[in-house]
């Protein structure tokens, strides 16, 4: 049987003061660790069901969250085998270091910066 390293970071925090459905909060997570480089290109992620007992939520919502990140080209699944990372070169979109960056200051005076 294949080990994979537990996913050690908070994944549903913050879901509940978000107004989105939980599997695009778990997608959006796993997506920002992949893209920050905790998990590097060939990581093996979790089974669904293996992550979901985890969580503790339902198995469709993690197979909603991979399949939302399989179609961002995050990661792809092999039938049989799991779901690896893939390199930031096969990537849809742009690694958050890449992308351009805009620097702005909310009403309060703080000095933020967003990628575009």
């Amino acid at each position: 049987m294949k080990r994979t390293p537990q996913l050690d970071f908070p994944v549903l925090a913050s879901t509940v003061t978000l107004c989105r459905p939980l599997w695009r909060s778990l997608a959006s997570a796993v997506a920002w660790q992949i893209q920050i480089g905790r998990l590097p290109a060939g990581h093996r992620l979790p089974s669904t069901r293996t992550l979901a007992r985890e969580l503790g939520v339902s198995r469709n919502t993690v197979a909603l969250a991979f399949d939302a990140l399989i179609g961002d080209g995050l990661v792809a699944g092999r039938v049989g085998d799991g779901t690896y990372v893939l390199s930031h070169t096969h990537w849809s979109t742009e690694p958050v270091w890449r992308r351009a960056r805009r620097w702005i200051r909310d009403p309060d005076g703080l000095l933020l910066w967003i990628t575009t």
